[in-house]
């Protein structure tokens, strides 16, 4: 009988620290969600429905940057010059960015790539060659991938998935941090492909 009792204390003690565990874990997603981190070494999130956008606006020149592509070596803002260029701020595991990627590649082809994308992942723990495939499954040939916390700052980057368009001259054209949908990128690149 008493080894009947001892049982049925440790299911009991069992199921509470399971609550417990399932209490915290809960708390611990809510508080997360609610008041997502912006982009720093840690707690990197795609941004909630009511973030306001902070930092550069349409009009603004883009600020320099100078970063190293794995694969083509150093690119500042002049590499882009006279041509739009589409940024996108990432991470290699953000599966909406990687979907967004994938409709900015197919717009990319579509147009006979004539303008410049840049991929900036700002996860510094992430490798050149995490990105280089990344670039292989979601990007193109013609894109340019590099790591950039640093341009992140100085963009005022606050989530993952924010993207920016400059004009050929270096003129900031529309901003954006929500998933990419296909239908969004013509009515923003079509005015700045001359079409």
């Amino acid at each position: 009988m008493e080894k009947i009792r001892q049982n049925s204390k440790s299911k009991y003690l069992a199921a509470g620290i399971a609550a417990a565990v399932a209490i915290s874990a809960i708390a611990f997603f809510v508080t997360n969600n609610s008041n997502p981190t912006p982009i720093t070494t840690s707690g990197l999130t795609t941004v909630p429905q009511s973030a306001t956008l902070e930092g550069l606006r349409v009009g603004n020149s883009a600020p320099d940057f100078s970063l190293t592509d794995p694969q083509k070596g150093q690119i500042t803002k002049q590499t882009f010059a006279g041509k739009p260029l589409f940024i996108f701020f990432t991470a290699t595991y953000c599966t909406p960015c990687q979907i967004g990627a994938q409709n900015l590649a197919k717009y990319y082809d579509q147009t006979g790539k004539e303008f410049n994308v840049l991929i900036v992942f700002v996860d510094p723990s992430e490798t050149d060659s995490q990105f280089v495939d990344w670039k292989n499954k979601f990007g193109r040939d013609g894109w340019y991938i590099a790591k950039g916390t640093d341009m992140a700052q100085a963009y005022q980057v606050q989530y993952l998935d924010t993207k920016y368009v400059f004009d050929k001259n270096g003129m900031v054209r529309w901003i954006d941090m929500h998933p990419l949908d296909y239908s969004t990128i013509d009515p923003v690149m079509k005015p700045l492909l001359g079409a």
